[in-house]
């Protein structure tokens, strides 16, 4: 396998599992009822906020207090069924 590619397929799962880390906490926290006004919470909600199509998912949810978020759950299952769906094609691409 070239370096470069070695590289690459690191660099991909190692962003695919940051940013499924980012959506986790957000849930835990959106779970517990974390305060939107605390900076560090806005700013982690700003960066994971769910994907417009996904928010029906979220129609009947309140916008305060304990919530679970349905689409951030969503997202969570797309990234992992992603990552898997990567590992496998990069394991095929290694036994040829």
């Amino acid at each position: 396998m070239h370096q470069n590619a070695f590289h690459a397929r690191h660099i991909i799962a190692d962003g695919l599992g940051a940013l499924t880390a980012l959506l986790l906490a957000r849930l835990v926290l959106r779970l517990f009822a974390a305060r939107p006004g605390n900076p560090i919470f806005a700013a982690l909600f700003a960066i994971t906020t769910p994907l417009r199509a996904l928010a029906a998912l979220d129609a009947g949810q309140p916008h305060f207090g304990a919530v679970l978020e349905f689409s951030t759950l969503a997202q969570i299952g797309f990234l992992l069924l992603a990552g898997l769906l990567l590992r496998r094609r990069w394991q095929r691409r290694l036994h040829r």
